[in-house]
């Protein structure tokens, strides 16, 4: 699968609502927090896949860093359960034409605190994705990488 974005690039910005509909700027977050993004197209169930990824993620504010899921809209993503991310909703799909092949239902990227891709992973499912623990390494990395 080819992937829309490359590496090392500043990756494309958004504004999206909240689930709570209070719209949140990714260029307002440049130069605070290193980001995963998780980005779904409608009909992905991640409920399993977030919670592993919530156990990692508790230590990522003292990185700092944090996590995004952008779903298309709440009822299309599933029960998502409790989690520390903060969920966006991406109701026309804008989000997902731009960083997800037409072959991608899901992605998950790294960046670093200004919005600069350091790894991709693209996949028909959650399943293809990686492991919590790799993704905790990654985001590791890259606050070791940023604080040198």
């Amino acid at each position: 699968m080819d992937a829309k974005l490359p590496l090392h690039k500043v990756v494309p910005l958004f504004t999206l609502p909240d689930k709570y509909g209070q719209p949140q700027n990714l260029a307002k977050q440049r130069g605070r927090e290193h980001l995963l993004l998780l980005i779904m197209r409608n009909g992905i169930d991640a409920q399993a896949y977030l919670q592993r990824l919530a156990q990692r993620a508790e230590e990522w504010p003292q990185l700092p860093a944090r996590g995004i899921v952008v779903v298309g809209s709440e009822d299309a993503a599933g029960p998502l359960g409790a989690t520390p991310f903060t969920i966006l909703i991406d109701g026309e799909q804008s989000v997902c034409a731009r960083f997800l092949p037409d072959t991608a239902n899901v992605g998950l990227f790294v960046l670093d605190r200004y919005a600069e891709l350091y790894q991709q992973w693209l996949g028909t499912d959650v399943e293809e994705l990686p492991s919590a623990a790799d993704v905790d390494g990654w985001m590791q990395a890259i606050a070791m990488q940023c604080s040198i």
